[in-house]
This record gives structure tokens, sequence and C-alpha cells, in this order.
């Protein structure tokens, strides 16, 4: 196998609002999910994602949160979580 793909890294960093800030769109779904007939939905809640490559392992989850924070997600209204592909 060739060496690059064994060192190839892929992160996703997920982005999701703090708890208690509206999300507009996500009620109007949910409201048209209920229109449609299906009362089982309690709640939804929407998000976004980043798959992020890594070509190096140093100090990748500090350089990812780094840039998670400052450029991915605005921290004050906004979560992100960093998981491994």
């Amino acid at each position: 196998m060739n060496l690059r793909k064994l060192l190839k890294m892929i992160y996703r960093v997920y982005i999701n609002f703090k708890k208690g800030i509206l999300d507009p769109e996500a009620e109007a779904i949910k409201r048209t999910i209920d229109s449609m007939g299906y009362k089982t939905i309690k709640n939804i809640s929407k998000g976004k994602f980043f798959d992020i490559e890594i070509s190096s392992s140093k100090n990748t989850l500090g350089d990812l949160e780094k840039i998670s924070s400052d450029l991915l997600s605005n921290p004050i209204i906004e979560n992100f979580k960093i998981i491994k592909k």
C-alpha cells in the first residue's frame, strides 16, 4: 500500500448552535414535518461539518481546535466537536 495513503489523516469538525440559541431554519422544518402529519418528532437541530485532511500529526488537535474556534465556528453561539474519521 502507498505510504502516503497510510499517513493520511482526516478529521471531521462538527459545528452546531449552543443550547438556547434560536434556529429559525430548524424550527421551520419542524413545523413542516408537523404539518405533514409526523407527530412523533419532538425536536430538530441542524449543523454543519468540515472534513479536513492533515498531512502531519504534529500538534494536529491543537491546530484543529484553534482553526475551529477562530474560523469555522462563532464561539459566542456555536459549539464544535472534532472527531478522527
